[in-house]
């Protein structure tokens, strides 16, 4: 049972990736020219850790360690969800995103805004994308896997 619920909140997230994505282009008031990057395609987290101002590792509850995310990255949006242990949905947004060689960037809602946005700095190595970030003097580094 777990399994088909499991394929029905992807296939509701790949409904609303393309929604947000046909919104997306109905609103643009430039030509639209498709921009891939080398993070399109979906992820998996894998693992999150948190770290104090000097580098300590802090523990992760877990409550939060069974928290299972997907995240889709296609032609500069994203689209993320994430479940619980038990299929429940936890949250789920989708936005805009922003790559260079060191920072991306994930601007939520149709209008890019930083006051709405995360920045990570970023590292894409043998299929792990790691993302790291700084928030109230804590890094929190995200470990993605691309699903296949």
């Amino acid at each position: 049972m777990k399994n088909l619920y499991s394929g029905f909140l992807l296939g509701l997230l790949l409904i609303s990736s393309s929604l947000f994505y046909g919104l997306a282009l109905t609103n643009s008031d430039k030509k639209f020219q498709q921009q891939a990057s080398v993070l399109d395609g979906t992820w998996r987290l894998v693992s999150v850790r948190q770290f104090d101002a000097a580098g300590k590792p802090l523990p992760v509850s877990a409550s939060a360690q069974a928290l299972q995310s997907l995240k889709i990255v296609a032609n500069r949006h994203f689209s993320r969800i994430t479940t619980a242990d038990d299929g429940k949905v936890i949250s789920a947004t989708a936005g805009l995103i922003e790559l260079s060689t060191d920072l991306y960037r994930e601007y939520t809602g149709f209008k890019p805004d930083t006051r709405s946005s995360l920045a990570y700095q970023w590292q894409l190595e043998e299929g792990l994308l790691t993302q790291r970030r700084t928030d109230k003097d804590q890094v929190i580094e995200e470990v993605w896997q691309l699903v296949d």
